[in-house]
Protein backbone atom coordinates (compact mmCIF):
# COMPACT_ATOMS: atom_id res chain seq x y z
CA UNK A 1 0.00 0.00 0.00
CA UNK A 2 1.87 3.59 -1.20
CA UNK A 3 1.92 6.19 1.57
CA UNK A 4 1.38 9.80 0.94
CA UNK A 5 3.86 11.77 -0.54
CA UNK A 6 2.85 14.80 -2.58
CA UNK A 7 5.48 14.61 -5.67
CA UNK A 8 4.96 10.61 -5.82
CA UNK A 9 1.32 11.15 -6.57
CA UNK A 10 2.07 14.62 -8.77
CA UNK A 11 4.30 12.08 -10.75
CA UNK A 12 1.96 8.77 -10.98
CA UNK A 13 -0.59 11.20 -12.53
CA UNK A 14 1.61 13.35 -14.82
CA UNK A 15 2.57 9.44 -15.80
CA UNK A 16 -1.03 7.92 -16.48
CA UNK A 17 -2.01 10.85 -17.96
CA UNK A 18 1.13 10.70 -20.32
CA UNK A 19 0.67 6.81 -20.80
CA UNK A 20 -3.05 6.86 -21.58
CA UNK A 21 -4.64 10.04 -23.15
CA UNK A 22 -6.73 10.92 -25.64
CA UNK A 23 -6.41 13.91 -27.76
CA UNK A 24 -4.08 14.75 -24.71
CA UNK A 25 -6.36 14.21 -21.81
CA UNK A 26 -7.31 11.21 -19.53
CA UNK A 27 -11.25 11.02 -20.01
CA UNK A 28 -11.42 8.23 -17.28
CA UNK A 29 -10.24 10.66 -14.38
CA UNK A 30 -13.18 12.33 -12.68
CA UNK A 31 -11.59 15.55 -12.24
CA UNK A 32 -10.65 16.16 -15.68
CA UNK A 33 -14.20 15.14 -16.72
CA UNK A 34 -15.66 18.07 -13.97
CA UNK A 35 -12.93 20.55 -15.21
CA UNK A 36 -12.63 19.75 -19.15
CA UNK A 37 -9.15 19.79 -19.15
CA UNK A 38 -6.11 17.78 -19.05
CA UNK A 39 -4.17 16.49 -15.63
CA UNK A 40 -1.10 18.43 -16.55
CA UNK A 41 -3.02 21.65 -16.53
CA UNK A 42 -4.26 21.16 -13.09
CA UNK A 43 -0.54 19.97 -12.23
CA UNK A 44 1.00 23.38 -13.29
CA UNK A 45 -1.57 25.41 -11.54
CA UNK A 46 0.24 23.71 -8.50
CA UNK A 47 3.30 24.57 -9.62
CA UNK A 48 4.33 20.84 -10.38
CA UNK A 49 7.53 20.02 -12.83
CA UNK A 50 8.39 17.11 -14.06
CA UNK A 51 12.16 16.36 -13.90
CA UNK A 52 13.62 16.33 -17.78
CA UNK A 53 15.31 13.09 -16.67
CA UNK A 54 11.78 11.82 -16.26
CA UNK A 55 10.88 9.09 -18.17
CA UNK A 56 7.38 7.84 -17.08
CA UNK A 57 6.69 4.84 -15.18
CA UNK A 58 10.12 3.48 -14.98
CA UNK A 59 11.38 6.65 -13.58
CA UNK A 60 9.01 6.63 -10.70
CA UNK A 61 9.86 5.60 -6.78
CA UNK A 62 8.25 2.37 -5.88
CA UNK A 63 5.51 4.52 -3.93
CA UNK A 64 5.02 6.01 -7.03
CA UNK A 65 4.51 2.95 -9.20
CA UNK A 66 2.06 1.89 -6.57
CA UNK A 67 0.00 5.04 -7.11
CA UNK A 68 0.04 4.50 -10.23
CA UNK A 69 -1.20 1.18 -10.30
CA UNK A 70 -4.00 2.09 -8.09
CA UNK A 71 -4.68 4.50 -10.59
CA UNK A 72 -4.88 2.47 -13.02
CA UNK A 73 -6.87 0.33 -11.18
CA UNK A 74 -9.27 2.72 -9.70
CA UNK A 75 -9.78 4.64 -13.54
CA UNK A 76 -10.28 0.88 -14.89
CA UNK A 77 -7.66 1.71 -17.70
CA UNK A 78 -6.07 -1.33 -19.52
CA UNK A 79 -2.80 -3.31 -17.76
Amino acid sequence: MPYFDRFDICEAHYALENDYNVDGWLHERPSNQRRMEATHVQLERMHFRASPLFNGFDSLSDNGKEIYRELVERYGLPK
